[in-house]
């Protein structure tokens, strides 16, 4: 096996898919994508980058004319956009996901490609692409796998 193939492989096997281009309507395509990103950064451990995508939502939010999102969630987003490391980013990722579902339930939301998972010990829920594996947000690599598929979008 070449070595470009071997690193592919470990690639696609050690962080969680990012759905990429779900056909949403704006604005929730572009909060969805920089969501995932944030998913993937505090379900591997990795702060860096994690406060550009908050900041791309904050800018996608403000720049909607419709006002899709409520202002619940614009906070939401406001506050981990201002955290410093990755507990407290957990801590703002929990009210960000809440108002996300809500907002994905109440526009029925259904892309065939999210799903919806809660963690009993975080007692925590989150969105993700992979409809195979929880890929934890809230406790990382300490506990990668703890959750379980609630709902589809």
């Amino acid at each position: 096996m070449k070595l470009s193939s071997l690193f592919f492989i470990m690639v696609l096997t050690a962080a969680p898919t990012l759905a990429a281009n779900l056909g949403l309507s704006e604005p929730y395509e572009t909060v969805t994508e920089q969501y995932l990103i944030i998913h993937d950064k505090l379900a591997t451990d990795n702060f860096d980058g994690l406060i550009a995508a908050a900041q791309t939502i904050q800018k996608t939010v403000a720049a909607d004319p419709h006002k899709t999102f409520p202002p619940e969630f614009a906070q939401a987003v406001d506050r981990l956009a201002a955290t410093t490391d990755l507990h407290t980013a957990r801590l703002a990722y929990k009210a960000v996901s809440i108002q996300l579902i809500d907002a994905f339930k109440l526009a029925k939301i259904s892309t065939g490609a999210l799903h919806e998972v809660y963690c009993p010990m975080a007692n925590a829920y989150w969105i993700q692409s992979d409809p195979k594996m929880a890929h934890n947000p809230y406790f990382g690599k300490a506990r990668e796998n703890c959750g379980d598929t609630v709902a589809n979008f």
